[in-house]
């Protein structure tokens, strides 16, 4: 099988170029190409990547005719790929010399349609914080579902690999989950979803392994507080209004709430906030974005009294 590596990158210079040098350096005897997808970048991640890898035989850097969102540029990727697997790593990951041999050992079984591997935290110039526990690890696209492969909901973007010709017949990433103009996270559970319909697994490869750069910005509680919301309001508008769903974030919600007031641990406020990006779009009429600006205030107003 011939695989197809796809790198995102937007505006990440710094970091994509350790992306793509991990992917051209495997220990695979297969074929494989290597893609960036420069999504317009202006801080000349473009001019670099290729003026440092276009000399490479299966490197190629390319642009799409005008900035897209995420889910179209996996699109993209797929497209103008040419393998019969398209590997996904996000622009701030490294990968595991043995990441390519591990997908394509999965693949050899017909019934796998989707991979995703193990990702892991790698701090770059900050300390991990006490509070930050393996219960937010999600939050930062940080996976570990154990050392034995086994069938999964769904893997995370920054480490998945799907069939080509599956991903085209079943319509590829879902290019518009919520509201136009609300970036909602979920693309993910939709494609996997699909792949399960077609009468494919979607397997969890824990050797096939990336490391996910995580710096200071990344771990400030606003920026940890926005992802947990948005995560689950895309989760909203990929299910709609499921009453078990509602008394699950209802409980996560009331739980963390009386843990946060009691302890003043970011981690249960960042559960909170996860709560209420399902609850506010399931239980009312308000227009979550909105909601998310006002519940970050009370949160600054909370923050400046104590």
């Amino acid at each position: 099988m011939v695989i197809s590596v796809v790198i995102l990158t937007f505006n990440r210079r710094e970091h994509v170029v350790d992306t793509v040098e991990s992917t051209l350096r495997q220990a695979f005897d297969g074929d494989y190409e290597v893609i960036v997808v420069d999504n317009w970048s202006e801080d000349g991640s473009y001019e670099e990547l290729k003026s440092r890898f276009s000399r490479i035989s299966n490197f190629c850097i390319v642009r799409p005719s005008q900035r897209i969102g995420i889910a179209a540029a996996r699109n993209y990727g797929i497209q103008i790929s040419k393998g019969d697997i398209v590997a996904f790593i996000d622009d701030d990951c490294i990968a595991n010399r043995s990441w390519l041999k591990e997908i394509n050992s999965i693949f050899k079984d017909s019934s796998v349609g989707c991979v995703g591997g193990k990702i892991s935290l790698v701090m770059v110039g900050a300390k991990k914080p006490k509070w930050l526990g393996k219960d937010v690890y999600g939050i930062l696209g940080v996976t570990n579902w154990g050392e034995k492969a086994r069938d999964i909901y769904f893997p995370i973007g920054g480490n998945l690999a799907i069939r080509r010709d599956l991903a085209l017949k079943i319509g590829g990433f879902k290019e518009q989950l919520g509201p136009h103009g609300v970036k909602v996270f979920g693309e993910e559970i939709s494609i996997s979803n699909r792949v399960r319909n077609s009468g494919f697994r979607v397997v969890y490869a824990p050797k096939a392994k990336v490391f996910h750069k995580i710096w200071k910005n990344r771990i400030e509680i606003e920026n940890l507080l926005r992802r947990a919301y948005m995560i689950s309001v895309g989760d909203y508008y990929l299910y709609g209004r499921i009453p078990k769903k509602v008394l699950i974030n209802l409980g996560i919600l009331l739980a963390s709430l009386y843990g946060y007031m009691a302890f003043w641990r970011p981690n249960l406020l960042i559960h909170l906030f996860y709560a209420a990006g399902y609850l506010v779009p399931s239980l009312t009429r308000k227009e979550p974005l909105k909601t998310l600006g006002s519940m970050i205030n009370i949160w600054k107003k909370i923050q400046r009294r104590r």
